[in-house]
């Protein structure tokens, strides 16, 4: 028998570590995830990596904090993707299947679906990536059509000196409403996409950074939100004007639809961070247009690209120092939650489904570093140090904003009289959470001690605006039950009150040119429907809030008259407004009530006793839903056949008591026969 040397004796594979190097030091048994359980436990994440080949190591960046999280799209252990690079398992995991996999729409956040296994074979089974080139390789040699209408978008941005001026008033003036965007990092981005060569845009947008490639979307839309604020006396910005009777509003829808036009361009398959920060402006933008709908929709797209790069998880993975990783950390929280706020507030408000979840304390742990968790998610409750945009964002969620799931749930089983114990809870739960407020943001009597620093010029009216939405989960906690239960009625009042209240103070605050945005519109009008309907419903009851309730409806009518000379829809909410204000004060004839109380003696300014009598017929509103202000604006196409405008700022230019209330002052729309305004049709005949 021949037998073989060791030079001819097969080759035989080194074994392959199939557990992490930290679980093989410790000589424990390894769950083969990344990062593993063990690891987690310990805290370890960052010694946590594998040998996927006889080779050697290849270490691995690990994902920082443990999923808390119970979203839509729930995640496993799996690493994050890169907020500035492609969503993906990483450049650990480069192979010709894992773009075909990615095609069929599986999750790069999960570890239970067939793009993990495949990810776990070639990882584990060594198999040889280096023939393999980045996604950049593949990339047509010669410019597509794609390619030629991205360098058309992009050359439409304004000049630079015009970028520079808009990119002050977003960061001064609108960037604290959402905290959205880091003004160091997208400066250093716009510093960067100025040095971006004729020749590296003829090449095509598929050779530019992910980051780079989408940030000129990101700026368009920065550019149309400031347009909406800017001064219109600016004659540099006036020079970018190009037709008569065009206005900073049509431009900036211009360069809106020129931002959604790249991302759409730039396709799905390498989104950024950038990529969800231009869609949530986008929505902004479009709900400032009175395009609710499209808003609606808009948001829920630019959810899915949240969830797609992982911000729903909470994990950031980063190629950058580690600095960098931790900001864009910190970012990536703000955002989902920004995201999730706007998911549940359109919800109740619209009468939509909720697409997003969140359990605050859970998803705050996935930060591991104590301190920045506590900076960020603990930093609104303290009484001395500075308050920041998001503190506010944070405190209205802790007070109040955590309970609009619950509201929509309960409008969702129809207000059932079995569930008003859980109204009764949640009312108390606010009004408890509200006493925790720190002093300079209270709800009644703040300190002002901040306002008067530099820079803090955002702050009186961030206050206003969080007591605006503080009242108003309190007035759609008790919306459904307003036609049922007296105490309901008592608190929608009081809280429609209020928010009129602050949204007069905000409108005092505010200059006329910054009056173009959504935020002192959908506010006022449901606030102002509401109290309307209960004052005509129940003329007898809540004597003593009578008088502030018929002045905040007057106020109210006249800041939207204003506000929709230049507001698409506050003018159609001025319509619907005036048409119920016309009805009030014709019932507040008939009814007398003026003189019920000594302490609400209000009387219109333009009384006329001439007036026929208006008497609420015998109606049951057993069984009529509660009107839903934008809502039925919007969606059922709610409007009246004619509709009265403000020629001057300083008031109406018609008198709402002295108009025929026959001749053309019914609602009009899609709402069925039972519906409120149904009703008040009825009611006026």
């Amino acid at each position: 028998m021949v037998t073989s040397s060791k030079q001819d004796r097969p080759h035989k594979r080194k074994r392959i570590l199939m557990s992490c190097t930290e679980c093989h030091r410790r000589k424990q048994k390894c769950d083969r995830q990344y990062p593993c359980c063990n690891c987690i436990k310990r805290g370890m994440q960052d010694l946590c990596h594998y040998d996927a080949s006889p080779k050697g190591c290849q270490p691995t960046q690990s994902s920082s904090g443990v999923s808390g999280s119970s979203e839509t799209e729930t995640s496993s252990s799996s690493n994050m993707g890169n907020l500035n690079s492609p969503a993906g398992p990483g450049p650990e995991w480069t192979s010709a299947s894992q773009d075909k996999i990615r095609n069929f729409g599986y999750s790069s956040h999960g570890n239970h679906n067939s793009m993990s296994l495949l990810r776990t074979v070639e990882l584990y089974g060594g198999q040889d990536t280096s023939l393999v080139g980045s996604s950049t390789t593949n990339q047509p040699p010669f410019p597509t059509d794609a390619d030629r209408r991205y360098r058309e978008l992009v050359r439409q941005l304004p000049p630079q000196p015009c970028v520079d001026i808009l990119v002050q008033t977003f960061f001064s003036d609108i960037n604290w409403q959402y905290d959205l965007l880091d003004e160091e990092s997208f400066r250093e981005d716009l510093d960067s996409w100025g040095k971006i060569s004729y020749s590296d845009l003829q090449v095509g947008f598929g050779r530019l950074a992910p980051g780079t490639a989408v940030f000129p979307a990101l700026l368009f839309q920065v550019l149309a939100q400031a347009l909406l604020f800017h001064s219109p006396h600016d004659d540099m910005i006036n020079s970018l004007i190009t037709m008569a009777d065009m206005t900073f509003q049509d431009l900036g829808a211009k360069y809106s639809d020129k931002g959604a036009e790249l991302l759409a361009v730039l396709g799905k398959k390498e989104i950024t961070i950038a990529t969800v920060q231009g869609g949530v402006l986008r929505a902004s933008f479009l709900k400032s247009s009175g395009k609710v709908v499209e808003a609606w929709h808009t948001l829920g797209a630019t959810i899915r690209d949240a969830q797609e790069i992982g911000l729903h998880t909470g994990r950031i993975v980063s190629g950058g120092p580690g600095r960098e990783r931790q900001n864009i950390s910190l970012v990536g929280h703000r955002i989902w939650l920004v995201l999730h706020i706007w998911d549940i507030h359109m919800a109740v408000v619209l009468g939509r489904p909720i697409a997003t979840d969140l359990q605050i304390d859970r998803f705050a742990c996935t930060i591991e570093d104590e301190e920045r968790r506590r900076d960020l998610f603990s930093h609104w409750q303290t009484q001395t140090d500075l308050p920041r945009p998001f503190d506010l964002i944070l405190a209205g969620y802790n007070v109040a904003y955590r309970y609009f799931k619950d509201i929509h749930q309960i409008e969702h089983n129809g207000a059932k009289s079995q569930d008003y114990h859980a109204v009764e809870h949640i009312h108390a739960a606010i009004k408890k959470n509200s006493e925790l407020l720190p002093s300079w943001c209270r709800l009644v009597n703040p300190d002002t001690k901040f306002d008067r620093l530099r820079g803090y010029q955002w702050l009186p009216v961030a206050r206003e605006g969080l007591s605006s939405l503080i009242y108003l989960v309190v007035l759609a906690l008790h919306r459904p039950f307003i036609f049922s239960v007296a105490n309901s009625r008592t608190e929608a009042l009081k809280a429609g009150i209020c928010i009129l209240r602050a949204q007069e103070r905000l409108f005092q605050q505010s200059e006329p040119h910054q009056c173009k945005v959504f935020n002192p519109v959908y506010a006022s009008f449901d606030a102002i429907v509401l109290v309307a309907a209960l004052c005509l419903v129940f003329p007898t009851e809540d004597i003593e809030l009578r008088a502030e309730c018929i002045h905040g409806v007057e106020r109210g009518m006249q800041r939207l008259g204003i506000i929709g000379q230049s507001n698409a829809m506050a003018k159609s909410a001025h319509g619907i407004v005036c048409s119920l204000y016309h009805r009030l004060g014709n019932s507040e004839n008939a009814e007398d009530t003026r003189n019920c109380s000594s302490d609400s003696q209000w009387i219109s300014p333009n009384t006329n006793t001439d007036l026929h009598d208006w008497t609420q017929p015998a109606l049951s509103f057993d069984a009529v839903l509660p009107p839903r202000p934008t809502h039925d604006l919007f969606y059922d196409h709610l409007s009246i056949s004619q509709t009265p405008m403000a020629d001057t700022p300083n008031g109406l230019s018609f008198d709402p008591l002295t108009v025929d209330l026959t001749n053309g002052w019914d609602f009009e729309g899609t709402f069925s026969d039972t519906s409120f305004w149904k009703l008040m049709n009825v009611s006026s005949h």
